[in-house]
């Protein structure tokens, strides 16, 4: 987190071998480790919710600049 607190724009983007899910809106929050902690947060609740059990799923997480962050496997 930034010593300011100001909330930066992250993607989430979920992809497969054969599909993507892109974020087009993205996320307000405060930082990088904020958004792990979102994308994990996330993907727990789509894989309890059924039909995120592929292996080849990834979440993408990129920053206001689009750039990636981190790439976790589901």
């Amino acid at each position: 987190m930034g010593r300011s607190g100001k909330k930066s724009r992250f993607f989430f983007i979920i992809r497969s071998l054969d599909w993507e899910d892109d974020d087009l809106d993205g996320t307000l929050l405060l930082g990088p480790i904020a958004a792990v902690a979102y994308a994990h947060r996330v993907m727990q609740e789509l894989k309890e919710a059924g039909g995120y059990d592929d292996p080849g799923l990834v979440m993408i997480v990129q920053n206001h600049k689009r750039e990636t962050v981190v790439t976790i496997p589901f």
